[in-house]
């Protein structure tokens, strides 16, 4: 073999192997990872590359139900009597034969002078801003002295608004000026008309009496029972009728006509009907 010829086999050999070489070292590389897609963002009022990243997928969460709105506590409150009495009379209860006068006049205070139209009307409206600063809902049969309403109309005003609890506000009279006393009228287990309301109408005069008998201020006279109460006996909701006093006392009726006792007194029979919504 010439020497032209061994250089070109040579030359032949050593292209074949650079090619495989080349072919390995390509076939060695890993191929390149997928680069995250980048994006700019405003952050700071610099520019700031972010990778994007895939929206998390979000589970719907079931929506809970509306809940109703808690009934409010309805209490009626009846000013007792007013300026002008009716003496025109009306069944005492409903489908009565018996009769009694529509709204008598009232007592007068001894020391003061003052008609029990005036200051029923004083204490209702203090215990109804107590009452409504404690959340209650409160309406009046009567808001002014020149009104007309005999205690049926009364008591069908708080039918009508499907009140809670009915209270008649009132203050005492007596021929012995040293009779006094806080004292609640309702009706008896025995009543035809209020079979319906006596017991709730009962716990409602108990808790009220024991809130104002705690204090040990107010002398206090219990729960007396009469079904001879035209404004009671028409009552379809819980009704009482409060005595605060008596005017005919000369001390109880000053007492009446003094501006922080009757708060107080008040505010000892919002305590009361507080007592009587927890039962």
């Amino acid at each position: 073999m010439t020497s032209k010829k061994l250089f070109f086999i040579l030359v032949g050999l050593g292209v074949l192997f650079v090619s495989l070489l080349v072919f390995y070292i390509n076939n060695k590389q890993e191929a390149p990872k997928e680069q995250p897609i980048v994006k700019k963002t405003e952050q700071g009022g610099q520019t700031k590359n972010t990778a994007e990243k895939k929206p998390t997928p979000v589970t719907e969460q079931p929506q809970p139900k509306s809940q109703p709105a808690k009934k409010s506590f309805v209490v009626c409150i009846d000013p007792g009597h007013q300026r002008k009495a009716d003496l025109a009379t009306e069944p005492v209860g409903p489908g009565a034969r018996t009769e009694k006068i529509k709204v008598t006049g009232g007592t007068t205070g001894l020391s003061t002078g003052k008609p029990e139209y005036i200051l029923n009307l004083e204490a209702s409206l203090i215990l109804g801003k107590i009452l409504k600063q404690r959340g209650y809902e409160v309406v009046y049969t009567r808001t002014t002295h020149d009104v007309n309403l005999s205690n049926i109309q009364r008591a069908e005003i708080a039918n009508q608004h499907h009140a809670d609890l009915f209270i008649r506000i009132h203050a005492d009279g007596s021929t012995n000026r040293n009779t006094s006393g806080f004292s609640i009228l309702t009706t008896s287990s025995k009543n035809p008309y209020t079979q319906a309301i006596y017991q709730d109408s009962l716990q409602a005069g108990e808790s009220i009496l024991a809130a104002v008998k705690g204090s040990g201020e107010t002398k206090v006279n219990g729960i007396s029972y009469r079904d001879d109460m035209s404004g009671l006996n028409w009552a379809k909701v819980p009704a009482i009728l409060i005595e605060m006093g008596f005017m005919t006392n000369p001390k109880e009726d000053q007492n009446l006509s003094n501006g922080d006792y009757l708060q107080k007194l008040m505010m000892e029979v919002s305590d009361g009907i507080d007592e009587y919504t927890k039962q």
